[in-house]
């Protein structure tokens, strides 16, 4: 999988987790497809209006800016709430850090079995009407996990996992890579 930096080695020398190194690298190629379409277009009204009208190409390069913003706020904020990495024994989702060692392990094999997002649908696609009702009575007993990190919800393009700290807190964690998220988070915790 894409994302895993490391593979462990020198795990006996190193302290409690400390061995295993995990980045998660965030897709860039939208944000680079926007930036060339929006050169191009600045480009070539520049080629047509200036010097002659430089007040409307800067009101046009002003608003290419605010375009750019625009379509770019979703991975701007996946960057800011959602970039995951693991290391020295520390699990960073954003801006928020704890400690591996504080997941507990039946927690993180049970994020293995997880049904992805599509698999959880699809099974819901299969139930009856009485299942539906009661699986949302029972997720409105339950509370809901915090998300790590900050953030409203799992952007789009994400896939999800759920964990839970020894304190009994559920955390859900937003990822790219579930796969090498979770076996990077269950070596750390062995190491």
């Amino acid at each position: 999988m894409g994302g895993a930096d490391g593979s462990g080695v020198g795990a006996s020398a190193a302290p409690y987790g400390q061995a295993v190194v995990y980045e998660e690298k965030l897709p860039r190629r939208w944000m680079i497809a926007t930036a060339v379409v929006l050169a191009v277009w600045i480009t070539y009204q520049a080629s047509i209006l200036l010097p002659e009208d430089s007040t409307v190409w800067f009101v046009m390069l002003g608003f290419s800016a605010i375009l750019a913003l625009v379509f770019n706020a979703v991975p701007i904020s996946k960057r800011i709430y959602n970039r995951i990495h693991i290391r020295d024994g520390r699990l960073t989702v954003g801006r928020e850090t704890i400690p591996v060692e504080s997941l507990t392990v039946d927690s993180l094999r049970e994020a293995r079995e997880q049904p992805t997002d599509a698999e959880f649908i699809a099974s819901l696609g299969s139930r009856s009407r009485e299942e539906l009702v009661e699986l949302r009575r029972m997720s409105g007993v339950t509370r809901p996990p915090r998300i790590m990190g900050g953030g409203w919800s799992v952007p789009m393009g994400m896939d999800q996992i759920v964990v839970e700290t020894a304190q009994g807190e559920p955390l859900l964690i937003a990822t790219h890579h579930r796969e090498a998220l979770v076996d990077a988070l269950v070596r750390a915790r062995q190491t």
